[in-house]
């Protein structure tokens, strides 16, 4: 594997253990224990979260990111409620609305059809959001539908995204809506690499490479 991710010796808090692992093409989950901070993993590797030690590197499009501020220009975050909960009282389409008006230029016209844009349509199909109802209301749609939608959100912020890090995909908790939300991810990973941080074990086998960051697995 060739590396488009690397960890040497990250410390995310004072006194945690150090992780050292490797991402590449595809799609790897990284299998963290319970309690262990691994929202605080997937905003750290995303640029989100400054480690207390050791080094992160991300290689995208454009270069090689080593920095928080670089890693969070080219990587893509989902899933970690801190940061991208949804409103419940608006719609699907007032949300897509607001995503891609902060990605353009503001003189640029934003067309009602919003899964037209040409930042969101090329991600309906492999997140499997194709006829998306737009005029429903966040907290009108199933739980697992609104996950992609945070996915989806997170691509359109970084549409030059080096790689995508979704969080936590366990908070779907029937096993069925896990393994087809990790179904998707398995074929947006063919366009773009995903890094998932989960707590549960890759039973589907969608994943190209398992991390086990575990206490007593190998780092």
């Amino acid at each position: 594997m060739d590396p488009l991710l690397r960890t040497q010796d990250l410390v995310l808090r004072k006194g945690d253990g150090a992780y050292s692992f490797a991402a590449g093409e595809g799609l790897t989950l990284l299998l963290a224990g319970r309690e262990s901070g691994a929202s605080t993993l997937s905003m750290a590797l995303a640029g989100r979260y400054n480690p207390a030690a050791g080094h992160i590197t991300l290689r995208h499009p454009a270069g090689t990111a080593t920095s928080t501020r670089e890693r969070f220009r080219h990587t893509a975050l989902a899933g970690v409620s801190l940061i991208d909960s949804l409103e419940r009282s608006v719609t699907v389409r007032e949300i897509l609305r607001e995503q891609i008006a902060w990605r353009q230029p503001f003189f640029r016209p934003i067309p009602r059809d919003v899964c037209a844009h040409a930042l969101v349509e090329p991600w309906l199909a492999p997140l499997g959001l194709a006829g998306l109802d737009t005029d429903a209301r966040v907290g009108e749609v199933e739980t697992a539908v609104r996950l992609r939608l945070r996915v989806l959100l997170a691509l359109v912020s970084r549409p030059r995204a080096g790689m995508l890090v979704v969080d936590d995909p366990d908070q779907l908790r029937d096993i069925g809506l896990r393994n087809a939300f990790l179904d998707d991810l398995t074929n947006l990973a063919q366009h773009l690499p995903v890094v998932v941080t989960s707590v549960n074990p890759d039973v589907g086998g969608h994943a190209a490479h398992v991390v086990d960051l575990r206490e007593g697995a190998s780092r």
